[in-house]
Order: C-alpha cells, then structure tokens, then sequence
C-alpha cells in the first residue's frame, strides 16, 4: 500500500490530528475577567504565587486581563479557550444572569474551586458627618434621595446586594436606596471624596487598601465578629444589623471540560489550597478561608443562586 493512501486511512479511522498534550506539559492562562489590581487579580496572582513556589508545575502560568461589561467579556473568552485556560469568578456571575445583565450562566461553565472568602464593608470620607451604620440607616429611612451609595463595577453584584439586604432590615426598602455605579474601585474613592457618593459598599480587602492613605473611615463590616487585623471596626451585628454576608471567589473552566481534565484542575487547586504558601496568601490578602472543590463548588452556585434569587424578589 502506497504511504499517502495508508495516511488517508489512518485519518479517516484514527484522527489525523495529533492529540494535545498533558495539562501538566502546557503554558496555562489565568483569566482576570476585570482590571488589574482588583480581587479577581489578586486571587490570580495569589494561585500562581503558591504554584510557582511549590513547583507544582514546569510550565510557565500566564495571567490575562478582559475587562469589560461586568465580567462578561473575560467569561466569554473562556468559553472560546482550550482546557488550559480558566478564570476567576464570583457570585456577580449568577448575579449577572438573574439581572438579566447577561445570558451567561454558571452552567455554560466547569466549576472547579472556591479559594477563599471575604467580606463586605461600608466606607465614608473622612470628613463625613456619617458616624456609623446605623447614623447611615437613619438618614436612608428619613430621606434615602439625599444620600446615594457607591457600588462598583456592576449593578447586581455582592456590594450592592449585601447593602441592600441590610437595609432592609431597617425597614428601608431596597426600591428605595439610589445605587451610583463606577467603573472600578478608584473612580468609587474619587467620588466618594468629590461628595458625589454618602457611602461606598465595597470589598474588605479594597476598603483597607483605601484607609490606609487615611482618606476613608470604614464604618460596618459583615463578618460574624471584628477581624484581629481591624478590631477598630464593628460588624453589622453589633450596630443591629443581623446580617453576615460573606464574599466568596473561585475558578471555574470551558463548558467544554471532560471528566478528567476537570479533575486535573480539581486536583491542582487543591494542592494549592493545601499548601503553607497558600495560608500566607490568605493572611496577607486578609481573606477567610473557604475552599470548596469543584463538587462543591457546583453546589455552591445553585444553593447560591437560589439565595440571590430570593434577594432579588424582596421590596
């Protein structure tokens, strides 16, 4: 039989194109579906710091920026990506589709972690006449119009949402609160301190990044207790809100996933949570830990969406 036609037969019953390598052999893609600096960056750059340190891999780990429409532009990059490529995620993607913001939903999508938690703060400009949460609820209950609250970078997502919620266990109606979106975390400070903004609902670990210039008070945080590295700041719960709202962060793959490349990243983040580097990524990025595997992780997104859901429908 002459070559070219054994080639021609082999193409037609084996494949002809050569299969790819072991995930373990390829340059891998972290995508940051937002701006540099960010949560989602620091989450990055955090499983690539404990990677490279425990030379979990041989290959180099890229990290790529999408930013645009909420996280959407970066989640469907990852849709058009090979098995080597996953990005970081968030409760704004169940929160984006329920909005309607998106036709994305968590099912297009492989869960593969949940790395770590943090929590939801409320800030005020140094010079503001608020003095905590609850002189803030006062003002909202008297006159909501008077004082818009900060959120940043999409309507629909944990900042917004935990603000409202904790509101309404004031009796101030979620209808009610006037929301101002900014593209990113430093168009939210500038407003807040031009006066365009009473308050920014926003991440933990970007609040203290703010007060530490000095330029912001952090005035109510919605973890259970005071954190030891912000004693100064009491939760809702002491103020009489009772509400703890934990702000979760993941990776999750391509749809397109088979079983065992899905458990191959199963496996590589669980080492990587595994680790001592990993604990020191926690302490320093002041996150909680909160590890869910990709199991787990699944489960987390539809009790998670059932939650959002039911947020959404109360007044």
């Amino acid at each position: 039989m002459k070559p070219l036609l054994v080639c021609v037969l082999l193409f037609l019953t084996a494949g002809c194109t050569a299969s790819a390598p072991p995930l373990e052999d390829q340059e891998l893609t972290l995508i940051v579906p937002g701006s540099p600096n960010g949560g989602w960056d620091a989450l990055a750059k955090s499983i690539k710091t404990v990677i490279e340190k425990e030379q979990l891999l041989q290959k180099p780990i890229h990290i790529v920026y999408e930013e645009g429409d909420g996280g959407n532009d970066g989640w469907a990059r990852l849709n058009d990506s090979e098995a080597n490529t996953v990005a970081m995620t968030s409760s704004l993607l169940l929160t984006n589709e329920l909005l309607g913001h998106s036709l994305l939903s968590y099912e297009d999508f492989s869960p593969l972690a949940t790395m770590a938690s943090e929590w939801q703060t409320v800030i005020v400009a140094n010079e503001s006449p608020v003095k905590s949460i609850s002189d803030l609820m006062d003002k909202l209950e008297e006159n909501p119009d008077r004082y818009p609250i900060g959120i940043e970078p999409q309507f629909g997502n944990d900042d917004q949402i935990a603000f409202a919620q904790a509101a309404r266990t004031q009796k101030v109606p979620a209808a009610s609160l006037r929301f101002f979106r900014y593209a990113d975390a430093d168009a939210l400070l500038e407003a807040l301190e031009r006066g365009e903004i009473t308050a920014a609902s926003l991440s933990s670990s970007q609040s203290e990044a703010f007060a530490a210039n000095e330029n912001i008070r952090i005035i109510a945080i919605s973890s259970p207790k005071r954190l030891e590295h912000l004693p100064e700041v009491p939760t809702w719960k002491e103020q009489g809100i009772h509400v703890v709202f934990p702000h979760w962060r993941g990776v999750m793959g391509p749809g397109h996933l088979n079983d065992s490349e899905r458990e191959w990243w199963n496996d590589l983040l669980t080492k990587v949570q595994s680790s001592p580097y990993w604990k020191e990524e926690l302490k320093k990025n002041h996150w909680t830990h909160f590890y869910r595997n990709s199991k787990d992780t699944e489960a987390l997104f539809q009790t998670d969406t059932k939650k959002y859901r039911y947020i959404m429908n109360q007044k």
